[in-house]
């Protein structure tokens, strides 16, 4: 595991279960296939973001 990884990890887990703290709040009564495609494209742009952030050192 390189050391920019874990720092990548733990800030896209934070942002999804912000994004979806925030999704369930607004919206509470949505179909599941919905919540599975907001939680898969808050995955993938928070690891984008996570990316930056933390970039890898070599």
């Amino acid at each position: 595991m390189e050391k920019g990884s874990v720092g990548t990890a733990l800030f896209t887990g934070v942002f999804v279960g912000v994004i979806m703290f925030l999704y369930y709040f607004l919206v509470p009564d949505t179909n599941f296939f919905i919540t599975v495609v907001v939680a898969g494209v808050s995955a993938w742009i928070g690891s984008m973001i996570g990316n930056k952030l933390f970039p890898n050192k070599q």
